[in-house]
């Protein structure tokens, strides 16, 4: 049996959250004890035993998910289906209500499929994400860009769609030339001239490719100027508390580099620093968007990690 939470909802207006949660069970004609033990239980796991006389406009939106997310529970299925569930939350009961359904499935132990848009709730709920791609064009059928654990899309992205889909903020994408191929290293010529190693096997590519750079924003440092860096100009800071990011400018390069710091940053717009990329931590894409394959050190001897 599979159960259905909607992004809406769909709860009974006319009848409390009791009613709303047994409704199924009635219309199955279950024994009213079966029902009452079934109800009470699910709103004791969703901590909303206190609000089963209560009528769904007298409940916050969290509380009517989990009136929603109960109705689902009381069937007892085999399999949730949760289309967006969180969608309506703001973003406190988002958080919340994540960790409810964390904890519910580890409780449950039923299989969970869940359907989102967000991929803080991917990346936190899930044992296996699959994340779709819609292609080019909107008409045109989807595909499946990866599925894997969250960890190993975060990591190891096989391709460029699925690493700019996560991470917030998303990967760094830099254009390139390949300048030199070696088994385990490949380097890469940024358009301002800058030289860039990555522990990637390109042995499937040529001299002269052009090729993607990536690299995630917490995976870049202030350098002194040594190997592996580029010149860069501060566009713009964001102070975040825990931490700020600085978007900064590549000579030829469009789209801003983002860098992860500390929020002690005395960084600036105008600043003139000098960025290095950590070699094994960075991505290459051919022209098609394909990841080739990267590895755990640019030594010989090293073993692939994709």
């Amino acid at each position: 049996m599979k159960a259905l939470v909607f992004q809406s909802y769909a709860l009974y207006p006319h009848m409390t959250v009791f009613d709303n949660m047994a409704f199924g069970l009635k219309l199955a004609k279950r024994d009213r004890n079966e029902i009452k033990n079934r109800v009470h239980r699910a709103a004791s796991l969703l901590q909303i035993e206190h609000l089963l006389e209560r009528l769904p406009k007298e409940l916050s939106g969290g509380q009517r998910q989990r009136t929603a997310i109960g109705r689902a529970i009381v069937r007892q299925p085999g399999v949730f289906l949760f289309d967006e569930p969180l969608s309506n939350l703001d973003a406190a009961l988002r958080v919340q209500t994540r960790i409810e359904i964390a904890k519910l499935h580890r409780e449950l132990g039923a299989s969970m499929i869940y359907v989102t848009h967000d991929q803080m709730e991917a990346m936190t709920l899930a044992d296996k994400i699959v994340l779709l791609n819609a292609g080019p064009v909107v008409r045109e059928e989807g595909s499946i860009a990866q599925a894997g654990p969250p960890l190993e899309l975060y990591h190891h992205p096989v391709n460029q769609f699925a690493a700019g889909f996560i991470g917030s903020p998303k990967m760094n994408f830099l254009p390139g030339q390949l300048a030199r191929i070696e088994p385990a290293r490949a380097t890469v010529t940024l358009p301002d001239g800058s030289m860039i190693d990555a522990a990637v096997d390109a042995t499937t590519a040529k001299p002269g490719d052009t090729v993607t750079l990536g690299i995630r924003p917490e995976h870049i440092v202030i350098s002194d100027g040594s190997d592996n860096t580029t010149p860069v100009e501060v566009a713009y800071v964001e102070h975040l508390g825990e931490s700020s990011f600085l978007y900064t400018r590549i000579q030829g390069i469009e789209n801003p580099v983002a860098v992860r710091q500390e929020s002690s940053t005395l960084a600036k717009i105008g600043d003139r620093l000098t960025l290095g990329l950590a070699t094994q931590h960075c991505h290459l894409f051919n022209g098609k968007g394909h990841a080739f394959k990267r590895w755990i050190k640019p030594v010989t001897g090293a073993r692939p990690v994709l």
